[in-house]
């Protein structure tokens, strides 16, 4: 390698978030963010890799939106490119926002196809859901255009960091080429280790999210040679976090002791904490402290209440985990009463893999052919009730006797409500609907009295003529009834 590579590595910038309700706080992260970018330029980096969340929300305004394509427009006049993943934060279902940086040419989305600086290859692994993480395909990487030193970009809580939800080392065996170094993203504090001869490193965040980020804040300056890879680490000016601790002993002098000791600090245009301790029954009135350093031109006031263990609600970390959407959904489906065709029609609007313009024509196609299977108007075959119990929707059932009015009127039932039925086949012996009506035209009548009589199948026979004093009856044939796709849903 003739000459050094270096990468300004960052990640979580969280564009967008306005912290404590504060507009300024908002463009405090713009402005946090537009430094790092601008010491990329100064100093001449090769690339500027962020590893993911450069956005708080999914749905940022347009205002964080045309703040961003500004900040990003100043690296194109020094051909330094923006090579991203995609966070949990700003994750969408299908077009990505950083899809739309890419095809103004000011980003370049990193994935299984590595993006090369000389000898230096670089993917990237968009967030994958917790949920997911042990269905991770790494075949869809290749070690076809892998380079000398290999790079892997993700935006995961890694372990052997705090928090671990994937193990880097299961990462770098699962992939086809040699790993080097994995730049990550999510976890808002500085770190670095290395797993066998692996870097893997955290940049932490551009600005505070909470106030338990009491550190200063950081990117990575990756320096690749050929000695190896090099990271060090370089500090943002932000605003200032102001930690102030009060201790409460005398009822009488409390207010003036949170007075004084609020003034020996420089509170202008701070995010000011006021920790309270010390004396539970000496009781003050939290507007009255606020109003007070209000007066002293604080940025933000937030009191926290040690002695009752009150803390600021965005400290708190909270862990969501969820399970997999498409199970759950499969999992409620099956507790419905859906036939067949029901079940195919769901499981074609979930699939992924059929576009939206096709679902109609995906779903006839294959409901056609379900239909195509099942011969309505075979002899030998007829429908009767499903077993609603039953989760396999289907029982071979016998018929008894096929001289049985209730057999027939079951049948006619079939013709009006066949989205209640299942198919069925019957012996040989027994009479299938049309069997019994060709026997009506063509069998004369049974005279012996000791026989029971056959039943008189009237609902398709029509009296047409009288002779000789006999009566002679024509039967139509019953119709093919046409089955609509919606009968079967």
């Amino acid at each position: 390698m003739e000459r050094d590579i270096r990468i300004l590595h960052t990640a979580d910038t969280h564009i967008g978030y306005r912290q404590y309700h504060s507009e300024v706080r908002r463009q405090d992260f713009i402005d946090a963010f537009s430094r790092a970018i601008d010491d990329a330029i100064e100093m001449k980096m090769d690339a500027v890799v962020h590893a993911g969340d450069l956005f708080d929300s999914r749905n940022p305004t347009l205002e964080d939106i045309l703040d961003t394509i500004n900040i990003l427009s100043k690296l194109k006049p020094y051909n330094i490119p923006f090579l991203s993943i995609v966070g949990n934060h700003e994750s969408k279902q299908h077009t990505q926002w950083l899809d739309l940086f890419e095809s103004m040419e000011i980003a370049i989305r990193l994935g299984t196809e590595p993006y090369r600086i000389e000898n230096i290859a670089i993917y990237g692994i968009d967030n994958v859901p917790r949920s997911k993480i042990p269905l991770f395909d790494y075949s869809k990487f290749t070690d076809e255009n892998c380079g000398e030193f290999n790079i892997v970009v993700m935006h995961q809580l890694m372990s052997p960091f705090p928090f671990g939800e994937w193990d880097c080392e299961e990462v770098i065996n699962g992939l086809p080429f040699d790993v080097h170094a994995i730049l990550l993203g999510d976890y808002h504090k500085n770190e670095k280790t290395k797993v066998d001869q692996t870097w893997v490193t955290y940049c932490g965040s551009t600005e505070r999210n909470s106030a338990s980020e009491s550190d200063a804040r950081t990117y990575n300056i990756i320096t690749i040679n050929d000695n190896g890879i090099e990271i060090g680490r370089r500090n943002i000016l932000t605003r200032e976090f102001l930690f102030i601790p009060v201790e409460l002993r005398d009822r009488d002098s409390a207010y003036e002791l949170i007075i004084n000791t609020v003034k020996e600090y420089d509170v202008a245009e701070k995010v000011v904490f006021v920790d309270i301790s010390g004396n539970p029954e000496v009781a003050i009135s939290y507007n009255e402290i606020e109003e007070f350093l209000a007066n002293q031109n604080v940025l933000v006031t937030r009191i926290r209440d040690l002695r009752r263990g009150e803390e600021i609600q965005e400290d708190k970390t909270v862990e969501v985990s969820f399970s997999d959407p498409d199970e759950a959904v499969k999992k409620e489906i099956r507790k419905m009463t859906l036939t067949s065709g029901g079940i195919m029609i769901d499981e074609i609007v979930r699939d992924p893999g059929v576009p939206k313009t096709k679902v109609d024509l995906e779903a006839e196609t294959r409901i056609g052919n379900l239909l195509s299977s099942i011969d309505f108007m075979q002899p030998g075959t007829y429908m009767i009730p499903k077993d609603t119990k039953s989760d396999e929707g289907t029982e071979i059932v016998t018929v008894a006797d096929e001289t049985d009015i209730q057999e027939a009127t079951d049948i006619q039932k079939v013709a009006e409500t066949p989205g209640e039925y299942s198919v069925h086949n019957v012996a040989e012996k027994d009479a299938a609907p049309g069997e019994i009506v060709d026997k009506a035209e063509t069998e004369p009548p049974e005279t012996d009295d000791e026989t029971p009589k056959r039943p008189d199948i009237t609902s398709d026979m029509t009296e047409t003529s009288e002779t000789n004093g006999s009566k002679e009856k024509e039967v139509e044939a019953p119709k093919p009834k046409q089955y609509n796709l919606g009968d079967y849903l």
